[in-house]
């Protein structure tokens, strides 16, 4: 089955069930996939979706279900035992319905996979392009930001700013975060000592602790955060390249939290904005040197230099 280059799928809503809006966000997320899609419609007899599977030789099935538990166990089971013989030949069963009778398709063990409606559309399309857990393995979310972002096409990415006062606080927020699915980037916020002062715990000020952001003094600290994000849809990690000691901060955050990249402007975090301790012209020779690290490393590098003007209030040219 399955025989030409395209893929084919077949989906409808059984028996006496006529919910079909899911089969039809579904079939339309195939078909962004790039599979050839056949609607079968509401209330399908069983029969109908044997007679369908024959005719169209379908690598994939999609069934929706949207009724009582009860009935719909029933209805599922004598469906399973007809259409045994095409799951034999290689046909793929997905199901979806609401999470009581999903559930119990669950516990039939005959569908690869079954929506229960919570899952995002970025994890039904990742499953349509080939990821048989959905996406609920760390394997099946891409570690880089350029796989990330293809992945997930044709959906953005979301990024978020985050970090408490507290690495306690902040190692149980990105905990839920993750566990969300909410975003698909963690921008670790440290405060200031610790983009300032990290490898020189002497100059630090233990009355500004937690001052902008979450005061991690250890690659300990780091890992602890980025172990907390390996649940939910394992998103990636970045935070900040540091006010001084760059490549040395560069090799600390790719190790502890696999930096996804690196923000850099050219002329700010020094002297002249009272964030490092480098002159201008020592800064920006410092921030073209961490650019080449991460370049060597092909890692993405963001000139986020227009943020800092623009925050200034600086004319739209300059900005621009």
């Amino acid at each position: 089955m399955g025989k030409d280059l395209q893929r084919t799928v077949v989906a409808g809503a059984l028996g006496e069930c006529v919910h079909v809006a899911g089969v039809i966000n579904f079939l339309r997320l195939a078909e962004s996939a790039g599979w050839r899609t056949v609607f079968l419609g509401p209330a399908v007899p069983i029969d109908e979706f044997v007679e369908v599977i024959r005719e169209e030789s379908p690598d994939l099935v999609g069934v929706s279900y949207r009724l009582t538990p009860e009935t719909g166990e029933r209805l599922l089971a004598e469906f399973a035992e007809q259409v045994d013989i095409f799951r034999e030949q290689g046909v793929r069963f997905a199901f979806g319905g609401t999470p009581p009778i999903a559930e119990r398709a669950v516990a039939m063990g005959f569908f690869e996979r079954v929506f229960d409606g919570n899952q995002a559309s970025y994890e039904v399309l990742a499953y349509l392009k080939g990821s048989a857990e959905g996406g609920r393995v760390e394997q099946e979310y891409p570690q880089t930001l350029v796989d990330r972002i293809r992945w997930k096409s044709p959906y953005p990415i979301f990024r978020h700013h985050f970090g408490l006062p507290t690495l306690d606080a902040t190692i149980k927020g990105v905990e839920t975060i993750a566990q969300a699915g909410a975003l698909d980037v963690i921008s670790l916020g440290t405060d200031q000592d610790a983009q300032e002062h990290f490898f020189s715990p002497e100059r630090q000020n233990p009355r500004a602790r937690g001052a902008g952001g979450v005061p991690v003094r250890t690659p300990e600290d780091f890992r602890a955060i980025y172990d907390a994000s390996r649940c939910g849809n394992f998103p990636l990690m970045r935070t900040y390249s540091g006010t001084d000691d760059f490549i040395q901060m560069a090799e600390m955050v790719v190790e502890t939290i696999n930096n996804s990249w690196c923000a850099i402007p050219i002329f700010w975090f020094n002297r002249m904005d009272g964030r490092g301790p480098w002159d201008l012209q020592g800064s920006i020779q410092e921030h073209q040197k961490l650019m080449a690290w991460y370049g060597e490393r092909g890692i993405p590098v963001e000139l986020n230099e227009p943020h800092h003007w623009g925050m200034r209030d600086a004319a739209d040219v300059i900005f621009v």
